[in-house]
């Protein structure tokens, strides 16, 4: 019963790891993260990077749709690694990445906000300009109407006599 202890004191007092040493590699496996992780971890970063450029860009369906999905790959991605050494640090940062998106999501949709006042405010301040505008093309219309009209009626004076039996006399239309 001594020798077994001995030799586990031993092993205790010596620093080299008891495990290591009996088992080897099955803890020391169970701490490694996935061979794919690399890759998939730069497919989460790609994403949130698109979706920060469509937030950007103010299409804000398109980058929830992406965030959303990415988000969702990242929570099965840290699920299934749960055990894993470092998992919680990896977690916090795509916590910060995530509220990062989220916050610039709110600053870009009270920026648009303000843009679409803004702009209302400033159709509303040229209103008078665009219908001054439009008048002046209604009567510049007019004008040539009625210049037309002076065409065709002075084309066809020598003509109308011979066919309406009478003179030609314009109609009177007023400016």
């Amino acid at each position: 019963m001594r020798l077994p202890l001995l030799i586990a004191g031993l092993l205790l007092c010596s620093g080299q790891p008891a495990l290591a040493v009996e088992q080897p590699g099955s803890a020391l496996i169970a701490q490694l993260p996935p061979k794919d992780s690399a890759g998939q971890m730069e497919f989460f970063s790609r994403e949130l990077d698109r979706a920060e450029q469509l937030y950007d860009n103010l299409m804000f369906e398109e980058a929830d749709r992406i965030a959303d999905l990415t988000i969702a790959r990242i929570n099965a991605f840290l699920s299934k690694n749960r055990g894993i050494e470092g998992v919680d640090e990896i977690e916090a940062v795509y916590s910060a990445r995530v509220n990062q998106l989220r916050q610039l999501k709110a600053f870009k949709a009270a920026a648009r906000e303000q843009m679409e006042r803004e702009g209302a405010a400033n159709y509303d301040q040229k209103r008078e300009t665009r219908e001054r505008k439009l008048r002046e093309q209604r009567e510049h219309q007019y004008r040539m109407a009625v210049e037309a009209r002076r065409i065709a009626e002075a084309r066809a004076a020598r003509w109308w006599s011979l066919w309406a039996g009478r003179s030609y006399s314009p109609i009177l239309i007023f400016n």
